[in-house]
């Protein structure tokens, strides 16, 4: 075991270290850090009286627009248009005002509000 040792101890003879870096006083050697909203944590909240405005999705490769229960958001990345079978990443915020209540799916208006791009 010893040979072994003073083996290796004149394999790395000629090597050098690197100079250990100086320690600064704690005071000076921290900075302040600034957070900032990352993924909608810590932004601007809505006012707590504020109810939240129905938004609309709309699939940009057919017209058809998210009428379901659950929030888009808060969908499954794997979810796809039922009409087209898009992913979920074509789907935009849609920019009409004609949709009041509950969006008319029919295909004769889902191709004028594919062709308005109201995106």
């Amino acid at each position: 075991m010893a040979a072994m040792l003073a083996q290796r101890q004149t394999a790395f003879a000629g090597t050098r270290v690197a100079p250990k870096a100086p320690v600064l006083a704690a005071a000076r050697s921290r900075q302040a850090v600034q957070t900032k909203a990352l993924f909608g944590f810590g932004g601007a909240k809505a006012p707590a009286g504020a109810a939240a405005s129905t938004q609309f999705m709309i699939c940009i490769d057919c017209g058809y627009i998210y009428d379901g229960a659950q929030e888009f958001k808060s969908l499954p990345g794997s979810y796809k248009c039922p009409v087209c079978s898009s992913p979920k990443s074509r789907f935009k915020l849609y920019k009409g005002s004609d949709v009041k209540g509950k969006p008319n799916n029919a295909p004769a208006t889902m191709k004028k509000r594919k062709d308005a791009k109201q995106w």
